[in-house]
This record gives C-alpha cells, structure tokens and sequence, in this order.
C-alpha cells in the first residue's frame, strides 16, 4: 500500500513539473504564440465537448436499443472513436503552433517535454496518426451502414493485428522499463 501512495505522489509530481516546464517554456515565447496557446486550450475544450456529447449520444443509443435502429448503435459508437481522433488532431495542432509538446497536461502518466523541431514532428506524427485512425473509424462506420462484408472482414482482421502489435510492444516496453530500473 505504501509503495502505491509513493508511486501516486511520484506521478503527482511528475505531471506538476511538466506543467512548471511547459509554463516556464510559454514564458519565454512571443505574444502570439502565448495567445495561440490559450485559443488552442479553448479549441481543445470544444473538441472535449464534441468528444462528450458523441459519447453520450452513443450511450442513449445503446440504452435505448428497443426503439433505435439497429444499425446506428455501432455507427455512434465508430462516431464516438473518430471524435477521439479529432483529439489526437487538435493536440498536433496545438503542439505544432507553440511547438512544445504536450500542450496540454493530462491525467496518468506524465510525458517527457520536448520543444522545438521535436514537438513540431510530435505534432505532426498525431495528426497524421490521428487522420489514419479516423479515416479507419469512418470505414468501419460505413462498412457497418451499409453492411458491407467484403470490407468489414479485412477492417477487423486489420484492427486485431494492430490491437495485436499494441499489446506486444507494450509488454515488451514494460518488461524493457522495468528491467532499466532495476539495474
């Protein structure tokens, strides 16, 4: 238990010193790119909000299953992950205009801070990733719709091996984190 509360406060001070650095970085920038910072932050909450408003949307649907078309359950719930997409899109954006990144400092755990060319190529590397991922959303959206199996099978085969290589490369990045720490 102790060495929980120990990690908590650990993590705690992790994402406060990134917030101190990220601070101290906008500081030391121009007027404008202190004032795209705050527009992007407000850009950032709209897509927060159009992210909430999806998820609800897609929960209603999935409570109100009796008297809603079959069809638009799945469809809102693709809708709900494309608008976490927008997310990833908005945060490159914002990275990219301030050119530090993490723009915004999240729950979990703390990133490292990077400024410069590399919260530039951060911002773009999210964007595109970001754009891939809906474009992925978008279909299975579509392939469900329309009930198109020759394009859904290879979506979700193609989604299992990515899921696959996620769960991969994270085991073998906790294993390689853990046995760095240890020496």
């Amino acid at each position: 238990m102790t060495t929980n509360v120990q990690k908590l406060a650990t993590n705690k001070e992790a994402r406060e010193h990134l917030k101190a650095q990220l601070a101290e970085y906008l500081a030391g920038q121009s007027e404008s790119t202190q004032s795209a910072h705050k527009w992007m932050k407000l850009v950032d909450v709209a897509g927060l909000g159009i992210v909430i408003a999806a998820f609800a949307y897609a929960l209603y649907g999935s409570f109100s299953w009796a008297s809603t078309n079959p069809t638009m359950i799945p469809i809102a719930w693709f809708a709900f992950a494309t608008t976490l997409s927008l997310m990833t899109i908005l945060f490159g954006l914002h990275a990219i205009l301030i050119r530090a990144f993490p723009p915004v400092i999240l729950p979990g755990k703390a990133q490292k801070f990077v400024s410069g060319s590399g919260a530039v190529w951060t911002g773009v590397a999210s964007i595109v990733g970001g754009l891939v991922m809906a474009g992925l959303w978008i279909a299975f959206a579509y392939s469900t719709a329309t009930f198109n199996l020759a394009m859904l099978v290879p979506l979700i085969n193609a989604l299992g091996v990515v899921v696959s290589i996620g769960i991969v490369v994270s085991i073998v990045a906790a294993i390689y984190q853990k046995a760095s720490q240890s020496r």
